[in-house]
């Protein structure tokens, strides 16, 4: 006997959404599945996607320090659960040869403000931009070489990217420096993540970090 399984997200057809669909199943009951788009197009459909942008290239600090570190901060009033989606790093100007890799830190309990004693000290912020063009503004805040903090940001991952230059730094060699979150840090409101280095470099680098911004209520409920 048939079984007819139903949905009901986005659009289904011009000016129905929430409609009810039928899923697909093959001759053998499985969900067909189509490739209709690429990893991050549900969000940017929804308008759930962004990219913090760097102002400027500036180095990446090590992560024992890291006053001026591009830092992703969702604000505690948000609503939004931020979850990064892909950081992306270009060479600004190439510095002393290095060996080093990238990690991510993060700090707790960041409240909405800025200030002195308060867990983000200082933050010029660079306003994410919506990849579905012309969208509202995020809630999102992005600094990339104006953040301090009261206390240095907790050490949570490393990134597995790494910037490999042999030599001199004329005949330096790049690595591809592009790391895929694939959904693993899901930042609840209140909660920065700061991008810094085992070991300390004075190449410079341009920062982009796309990630999608998700209403609270629908994402995580603590």
């Amino acid at each position: 006997m048939a079984i007819d399984f139903q949905s009901q997200n986005g659009f289904v057809g011009p000016n129905t959404k929430g409609a009810v669909a039928y899923l697909r199943a093959s001759d053998f009951g499985e969900q067909v599945m189509l490739l209709g788009g690429s990893d991050y197009q549900e969000y940017n459909r929804q308008g759930q996607l962004y990219v913090a942008k760097s102002g400027a290239a500036a180095a990446i600090p090590v992560q024992s320090a890291l006053t001026n570190s591009p830092t992703l901060w969702n604000p505690a009033s948000s609503g939004k659960v931020l979850i990064p989606c892909l950081l992306q790093l270009g060479v600004g100007s190439v510095g002393t040869p290095v060996l080093t890799s990238l990690t991510v830190s993060y700090v707790k309990n960041t409240g909405d403000t800025a200030a002195t004693n308060l867990p983000l000290a200082t933050f010029t912020n660079i306003a994410p931009v919506g990849l579905t063009l012309g969208h509202g503004a995020s809630a999102a805040k992005f600094a990339n070489a104006t953040v301090t903090f009261t206390t240095n940001p907790t050490l949570l991952l490393d990134l597995g990217v790494l910037h490999w230059l042999e030599g001199t730094a004329a005949s330096g060699a790049m690595i591809n420096l592009q790391y895929d979150f694939k959904g693993s840090i899901i930042m609840p409101p209140g909660t920065s993540i700061s991008i810094g280095a085992i070991a300390a470099t004075s190449t410079t680098y341009w920062t982009s970090i796309i990630f999608a911004e998700v209403p609270q209520y629908l994402y995580y409920n603590n």
